[in-house]
């Protein structure tokens, strides 16, 4: 129950709105007035109403989730990811869809198994692949273009992901 609040990796959660003539608004409204007048027989009117909100949410609940677009959540930060790779970041990540960046960080490492960079860095190379055997731009450049400010981090970076330097890798692999 209260997974939500105090775990930030739970994903247990329903969010439905209510317009301002919902039955459900008008019903909480009448629950809080019961409950501020704390009249002698208000718990016994606030129960048949607390249930009756729950039905209202279950029915809600029916109604829109068969709405809910095909696409996942895994699948947007996923896209979102593809298209700058060389500049996501897991703190605008989490900004851009609304979720605290320890989420999205447990999310994607629940369903891939990975963490935000190592998804980041897998991007990161595979584009850097294609770029040095699809271009003749120079690792340098293509090092930037992947994310890379220097291209000595770049050098790193790629050959701890493939165990080898770019141009040792692109002579075994070319």
């Amino acid at each position: 129950f209260l997974a939500p609040q105090t775990d930030m990796f739970s994903d247990a959660f329903i969010h439905l709105s209510f317009g301002k003539s919902s039955p459900v608004r008008a019903l909480l409204e009448l629950m809080v007035v019961e409950y501020a007048d704390r009249k002698e027989d208000s718990q016994r009117i606030l129960k048949p109403m607390v249930l009756s909100l729950f039905m209202h949410i279950a029915r809600r609940w029916r109604q829109e989730k068969p709405k809910a677009a095909p696409e996942s959540l895994f699948e947007k930060i996923v896209q979102h990811i593809n298209s700058q790779p060389d500049s996501v970041t897991l703190t605008e990540t989490a900004a851009h869809f609304g979720y605290h960046p320890n989420y999205i960080s447990g999310l994607l490492h629940r369903k891939f198994g990975k963490t935000f960079s190592e998804i980041v860095l897998e991007k990161r190379m595979a584009r850097a692949v294609i770029l040095l055997k699809g271009t003749t731009l120079s690792i340098e450049e293509v090092a930037g273009m992947v994310g890379y400010s220097n291209h000595s981090n770049f050098y790193k970076a790629f050959r701890n992901y493939f165990g080898a330097a770019p141009r040792e890798y692109l002579r075994g692999n070319g």
